[in-house]
């Protein structure tokens, strides 16, 4: 399959609502496509996959669960770490988006920040770089499916 049908082929699973991706910044960023996926991973993915959808299309779907699936996307699968992954108490208070096209605002129950960069110093501790480490670059709200 050629890089820009396999970049379609992703585009078209994906809801666009306001800027989003496109073939062109993908074939650009992508040039070569994205990385072949991890086997194990994959398997591991589809399992809590069957899970999740199995409890969604029950008679009572759980909330916890999928509360979870969404964390194990974030997590296990976009390999987020838990300093650029804030949940709970870490999210700061008055964070939020608003979109005027629907008349709503949106508060996360994730926020994806800046990581901070690297210590150049061997015993660990940090230092300031002013390149905005802990800012908000993606906010995640669950909905219902």
């Amino acid at each position: 399959m050629s890089t820009a049908r396999h970049h379609a082929e992703w585009l078209s699973l994906v809801e666009a609502s306001g800027p989003f991706l496109s073939l062109p910044v993908l074939l650009k960023a992508f040039p070569n496509g994205l990385d072949a996926h991890d086997p194990e991973h994959l398997k591991l993915l589809r399992l809590a996959y069957e899970e999740w959808q199995d409890n969604q299309l029950g008679a009572k779907p759980d909330s916890a669960i999928h509360r979870a699936w969404v964390d194990f996307v974030l997590r296990q699968t976009l390999e987020l770490p838990d300093e650029v992954l804030l949940t709970g108490q870490r999210i700061p208070t008055g964070l939020a988006a608003t979109i005027a096209e629907q008349g709503e605002t949106l508060r996360p129950d994730w926020v994806v920040v800046e990581p901070s960069p690297p210590s150049p110093l061997p015993w660990g501790e940090g230092c300031p770089s002013g390149r905005g480490e802990g800012k908000p670059r993606l906010l995640v709200q669950i909905v219902s499916p």
